[in-house]
């Protein structure tokens, strides 16, 4: 009789720190493959909580410098975990790790999964830019084993750039755990000094174009003339905080808007919320919009990419089309004045996160990717 091995799952991250939504995807991964018969090994740069972790979870980790554009010591390093670890499939988390894993791997073209958390080549600067990224894609996608995708608007995006397979190609939905358990007992309102009758609003993401916050504080603008007491929490950091906050300062704001460090553990942070709000440009299938609705909050969000597969509009949300900040304020402002909407939109919102973005039904259809993929390698992986 023949035995059945482990599959070994060499994950490949360009970046060391779990407050991404593809490096939160990482770490989630590395907590619920080995329960699936899957040994772990872990690619990325040193330094932050993803080697952490794995050294917590007891999974090998291999240093790469692949931070960057393409260098020959990353290719080396990137090699010698190749080498060391032996992996059935090499699972690329993000374009960066995906372009550094095909160009290094000598079988890419049979074990490398390329997870796209959200597509954007299409918003890299300038036209040439572009363009260089969009023939490399288009040159590496002929070293890749299978395409992932978190929704299937970037399914349909991807095809249409010509970035993947579509044949080739699965959706798997970010999941997110229930939020079950015990909770810091600390109150994040004592933490930044809003009272517990005082209606807060809270948008979760780093500082940069993509996520549009200069719309949201717009937005929150006209809010503040209509709700003088309500409070914006901005969770997050980035190279455009200064410019966020001189113009919240040009927008007199003042008190209405708190700008919080970015956290391992934001629990406390949606508890403390009565409606979170995103202004994102574009997206994949964003964990903090599926946090939310696992919290029960009602969404106020821009109607971009995956986000309306998740947010059911007029059921769990409200969605508004992006770089619109009247609509965006409108919005706030409908679930503001109406506390049966937020707690009926709340609901519907903990539901559809329960029932179609749990983390493990999102474990459990990677694993049977890896199968997959894995079984026209060797036929002694299990299916």
């Amino acid at each position: 009789m023949t035995t059945v091995r482990e599959m070994r799952v060499l994950l490949v991250a360009a970046a060391s720190s779990t407050t991404g939504g593809g490096e939160r995807h990482v770490a989630d991964l590395m907590r619920l493959l080995p329960a699936r018969g899957v040994e772990v090994g872990l690619v990325a740069p040193s330094g932050g909580d993803l080697s952490m972790l794995s050294a917590q979870c007891g999974i090998a980790f291999h240093h790469a410098e692949i931070a960057g554009g393409f260098s020959p010591s990353a290719r080396r390093q990137l090699r010698a975990a190749l080498s060391t670890f032996q992996p059935d499939i090499v699972h690329a988390h993000g374009s960066r790790a995906a372009f550094h894993v095909r160009v290094a791997d000598p079988l890419a073209a049979q074990r490398v999964i390329y997870t796209l958390h959200g597509i954007h080549v299409d918003q890299a600067g300038s036209a040439l830019r572009r363009k260089a990224f969009l023939a490399a894609e288009h040159y590496l996608r002929g070293r890749t084993a299978r395409f992932i995708t978190v929704c299937e608007a970037d399914t349909r995006k991807g095809a249409r750039l010509g970035v993947l397979r579509q044949r080739d190609t699965a959706m798997v939905y970010n999941g997110v755990a229930a939020p079950e358990g015990s909770c810091p007992s600390y109150s994040f309102r004592e933490e930044i000094g809003v009272a517990e009758h005082t209606l807060l609003v809270l948008s979760v993401g780093r500082f940069h174009e993509q996520k549009d916050q200069v719309t949201l504080l717009h937005a929150w603008a006209r809010v503040r003339e209509r709700y003088p007491d309500a409070v914006l929490v901005l969770v997050g950091s980035g190279a455009l905080e200064m410019s966020l906050r001189k113009l919240a300062e040009s927008l007199l704001l003042g008190d209405s808007l708190r700008i919080v460090r970015p956290r391992a553990d934001l629990r406390p942070v949606y508890l403390a919320a009565d409606i979170f709000a995103l202004s994102s440009l574009w997206e994949g299938l964003p964990y903090v919009i599926l946090e939310a609705m696992s919290f029960a909050l009602p969404v106020a969000s821009t109607n971009v990419d995956g986000i309306p597969e998740a947010v059911e509009g007029g059921a769990s949300g409200l969605l508004v089309p992006p770089r619109t900040p009247e609509a965006l304020a409108d919005a706030i402002v409908r679930l503001l004045r109406d506390p049966a909407l937020r707690a009926r939109m709340g609901e519907a919102g903990e539901r559809i996160a329960s029932e179609r973005f749990g983390l493990e039904r999102m474990a459990d259809e990677l694993t049977a990717v890896y199968r997959d993929v894995g079984s026209s390698l060797d036929p002694h992986v299990c299916s």
